[in-house]
């Protein structure tokens, strides 16, 4: 292979014959990063000589054999460079503390997971929509009763029970189905035995859950009256 370095100067550091390697091959970063697959953010601490920036030192050696070929530059001669001027350089000059472990998430691309991150929400939204339906197509429909009052007491053999229900409720009154108006209510006279009568009415849609209201209704009435 032909390398395409000039003559390096000794009192360049690595970084600095990277760069210059970089601006006579006419790349910039953004296309290094595309061309080598490796982040933007490690490329610059190499020719800034960061390398308390940089991952641990077998990725890095990798990166930089990378990169470097990518240029086409000596391998060898910029692995020998690093090893030199790295030292001691896993404590940072400045705030001395021991360089940052390379984490998986690091190596991936911010547009990657910014589409992971787009289609996370709308699966959630779309659960959470479906959900939504599923709960108003099964709720139990509701059913309110005007007549009769609940524990009423009465001398009277029929009593009107009436009321009010979602549209397309099927309503039964102690087993029996009645019809309702457009307006949604219904009304039906039931007899009533001596004593406690439970009046159970009984409401459901379709794909619903039956939703059951009970009217508790006593009938004093003694023999005579009722036979009159």
């Amino acid at each position: 292979m032909t390398f395409v370095i000039r003559k390096l100067q000794e009192e360049q550091t690595l970084g600095e014959q990277l760069r210059a390697l970089r601006n006579l091959a006419n790349f910039t970063l953004l296309q290094m990063e595309a061309k080598t697959k490796i982040h933007k953010s490690y490329l610059q601490a190499f020719e800034e000589n960061a390398f308390d920036k940089l991952p641990e030192p077998l990725y890095v050696r990798n990166f930089l054999k990378t990169y470097v070929r990518c240029l086409g530059g000596d391998e060898t001669y910029f692995l020998e460079r690093f090893e030199i001027e790295r030292g001691t350089c896993d404590y940072t000059k400045n705030a001395r503390l021991p360089r940052r472990r390379a984490r998986a998430i690091q190596f991936l691309v911010a547009s990657r997971w910014i589409k992971v991150a787009v289609l996370c929400v709308f699966s959630v939204a779309l659960v959470g929509y479906l959900g939504l339906q599923l709960r108003a197509i099964t709720a139990p429909p509701s059913i309110v009763l005007n007549t009769p009052e609940d524990g009423i007491m009465t001398q009277e053999a029929t009593i009107s029970v009436s009321g009010q229900a979602d549209g397309a409720t099927q309503v039964s009154i102690n087993g029996i189905e009645v019809l309702l108006d457009h307006e949604g209510e219904f009304e039906l006279n039931i007899a009533l035995e001596r004593g406690l009568n439970v009046i159970t009415v009984e409401g459901a849609k379709r794909y619903s859950r039956s939703s059951t209201v009970y009217r508790r209704v006593m009938l004093e009435q003694d023999k005579r009256t009722a036979f009159k």
